[in-house]
């Protein structure tokens, strides 16, 4: 499980600067609705939305694993009618708040987009990690699969990069702790 950053630490703002130029990450709020399915922001913020107004807000969530690396999941969260952005998606783990980096040139176009992600340690295992994640990505999302959401058949390949990845992130829980 992955962390809510410290949005003024060196190594978050500058990750946020790569990122989404001239954006300011905020602290967002999660108060996840009941009764819907985890990580799907596409499509629950504009259900929302037509219910209660306001908008949609797209940008990227920021998480890290301190000491190891900074992630941005692009992401949309729903800003009501008196402006104030709130994140009311469920997520598989708990949340208090989110690091929130608005990008007013993004917006949602029925594809996944794969996380950014940045080593924060010099450790190879951490590239290795972060490549293989890479690659996960691009075979989850060859062809019509990249417009698949929710639960999809995955491929042979894709089930035995997701091994190396869980033995490297063994391999970093016992060097580094668990986030």
């Amino acid at each position: 499980m992955l962390k809510t950053p410290y949005k003024n630490k060196k190594y978050v703002i500058s990750f946020c600067r790569k990122v989404c130029i001239g954006s300011k990450s905020m602290y967002v709020i999660v108060e996840p609705l009941p009764n819907k399915p985890v990580n799907e922001c596409f499509s629950i913020v504009p259900e929302h939305v037509a219910s209660h107004r306001g908008k949609q807000k797209f940008g990227w969530a920021i998480y890290h694993w301190p000491r190891v690396f900074i992630e941005a999941e692009f992401h949309c969260v729903w800003e009501r009618p008196d402006g104030v952005l709130i994140d009311i998606t469920p997520k598989a783990f708990h949340f208090d708040k989110i690091l929130f980096l608005p990008d007013p040139h993004r917006h949602y176009e029925g594809f996944q987009v794969d996380n950014i992600r940045k080593a924060i340690s010099n450790d190879p295992l951490v590239k290795s990690f972060i490549d293989l994640a890479a690659e996960r990505f691009r075979e989850m999302n060859k062809g019509d699969l990249a417009y698949q959401h929710g639960d999809i058949n995955i491929s042979e390949r894709c089930k035995g990069i997701e091994c190396e990845m869980e033995k490297i992130n063994l391999a970093l829980v016992m060097k580094f702790g668990w986030p």
